[in-house]
Parts: structure tokens; sequence; C-alpha cells
């Protein structure tokens, strides 16, 4: 049988916390001190979740675990690559975890699996892997009946959170198009910058996921293998496909969004290049008549009548009222 490890709780920068599972619910240990090693058919299926880790710090926690060394690199690796490496009777796991809308890089969960003792290694903030601890304690939750259970039950946790995180995008995006349809000036470039960010972020996210359990279904690894812990994977996949599917939308409606946002700038400018037109076209006859009476030659008309300014005036007006009527029943104004 496989040892089971026990990290000494002082002298090491990172947490760990140690939970048996038994009689279907999770049991929280004691971390003693001194690295201590029994055996895994003396204390049955164990979790050990670990937070604030270095390589070195790593390396020494599974040492005892004695894993293929392409399975210890990744574990060491600072660089987070999600994907599944399966060797033999462990399997290892990088997911991307949480989603930050703000930020390209989420947070990565480091999942390992072998015989009876299942590893995670936290790489950022994760609150909701803390609820699911918290509710696998309780007494009235569903009985856990093995470790990978327990896997699927935290890819489950973090698909859950990201279909928070597509309603709520799916909400913003619903009241950009309204106040793009209502009143476009509430919309700006860097509105919508933002809101194409977050769901390439999203998408990124999801790909990933989706290809790390597509993995996890693909594994040949002997403790995924039982019918029944196959068809919990197969509807994981099932659910990412289907939020792949989702954001794919999102992509879209936001590039409706960008094209409507165009398309209402380019009237707002049309609108502004008419009514300069119209200006323009009403101005040019004024000036070519003031020009033409002010030209500095004899026989210029009315320049002897007392009342040729005001007739002049008065020309002006009824041609300005003329255009106006003019463009008005062209439909220039609507």
């Amino acid at each position: 049988m496989l040892p089971l490890m026990e990290e000494k709780a002082k002298g090491l920068g990172m947490k760990i916390k140690w939970y048996l599972l038994s009689a279907g619910k999770l049991q929280e240990q004691p971390v003693i001190e001194g690295n201590l090693q029994t055996s895994l058919g003396e204390t049955g299926e164990s979790w050990f979740d670990v937070q604030d880790t270095d390589p070195e710090e790593i390396r020494k926690f599974l040492t005892p675990l004695d894993l293929h060394p392409l399975q210890l690199t990744r574990c060491l690796d600072s660089v987070n690559d999600p994907g599944v490496v399966s060797y033999g009777k462990s399997l290892l796991m990088e997911f991307p975890a949480t989603f930050d809308r703000e930020s390209a890089d989420p947070s990565y969960l480091t999942i390992l699996l072998q015989d009876h003792v299942l590893v995670t290694v936290r790489h950022g903030e994760m609150g909701a892997l803390d609820d699911l601890v918290s509710s696998l304690k309780g007494e009235t939750t569903l009985p856990v009946l093995h470790l990978a259970q327990i896997i699927y039950m935290i890819l489950d946790q973090f698909a859950d959170l990201n279909v928070e995180v597509q309603v709520a995008i799916r909400d913003q995006i619903l009241l950009m198009s309204n106040n793009l349809s209502e009143n476009p000036g509430k919309v700006s470039t860097n509105d919508l910058s933002r809101l194409r960010a977050q769901v390439e972020n999203l998408v990124s996210l999801v790909e990933n996921q989706l290809y790390c359990i597509s993995g996890l279904n693909a594994s040949d690894n002997e403790l995924l293998q039982d019918p029944h812990r196959k068809a919990y994977i197969q509807d994981l996949l099932s659910e990412t496909e289907i939020m792949q599917s989702g954001v794919y939308r999102f992509e879209n409606r936001v590039k409706d969004l960008y094209n409507d946002y165009q398309a209402v700038g380019n009237e707002r400018v049309e609108k502004r290049l008419r009514l300069l037109t119209i200006v323009s076209a009403i101005t040019l006859p004024l000036g070519l008549l003031a020009g033409l009476l002010g030209m500095n030659v004899g026989g210029v008309p009315g320049t002897r009548t007392p009342s040729g300014f005001i007739i002049v005036i008065i020309l002006m007006v009824l041609i300005i009222l003329a255009e106006f009527w003019y463009f008005t029943r062209k439909g220039w104004f609507d």
C-alpha cells in the first residue's frame, strides 16, 4: 500500500489542511509536527488542501507520493498550464479555477489524485473551495463516497461560479444594448472595450476548463474508469460545452454592440454633416448676394435708395425662408 504523509505544521511557510473521508463526511484532522507516514489502509481516504507554497516546500511535501518526474515538474512550475497528466495510478490536473474580469490570468488549482490521497494546491484566492469544504463537513450534505467525487464537486463548484459570471455579463450586455437604443451618449468606447476584454477573458477560461475536463474524460486512470464515475465526468463535460457555446454567443453579441455603436456614431456624424451642409447651402446665396452688392463699382443697384438696406435684408430673409421650406419638404431635417 502507498504511504500517506502529513507535513509539519511549523517550520514551513505553506498552510496545510488535512481532511479524512469517513462515513461519507469530511473530518478535519490536526496537522502534527514532524513528517509522519501512516498506512492508507489504516487511515482511509485523505484530502490535503495546500496554500501559500514555494517549489522547495511542495517538493518535500509530495516526495512520499513518488510522482512521475513530469507530474512533479508540473507541480513545481511557477507557470500554470491547463491540462491533465496521468501516469499509472497518479493523475495531475492544473485547472483554471476562478474568473477575474479585469485580468486575463485566472487563479489555478493543482489537483493530484493517487490511490487514496487527494492533494489540492491553490494558486490564488479560492473562497468557493472553502465554501465547498464547509458544506462537506456539514451534517445535512449528501454522503461523499470517494475522493473522485470530491474532484467532481470541486469542478462543479467552479462551473457554478462561471454561470454567475455569465449571468452578470449577460445583464451588462443587455444594459449596454438598451442604452445604445435609448441614450447612446451613456455608452463610450472604453465601456465597450472593457466589456469585450471581460468576455474574452471568460472565453479563454471556459476553453481551458473544457480542455482540462476533456483530458480528465479521456484519462486512463483506473480510479476514474468506473462507469458511474465516468458519468459524472461526462456530465461536467457536457455542462462545460454548454458554457462554451454561451460565451461564444456573448462574443457575437459584443461584436453586434460594436457594430451598433459604430452605426450610431456614423449616424451622429451624418446628422452633423447634414446640418453643416444645410447651413452652407443657406449662407452660400446670401454670401453671393452680399458680395455682389458690396462691390466698389458704379451701377450697383440700390446704392442711392434710402431704403436699400432694408430691401436687401428682406430679400435675404425671403431667400432663407424659401431654402428652409425646400429642405424641409425634401426631408433634410428628418
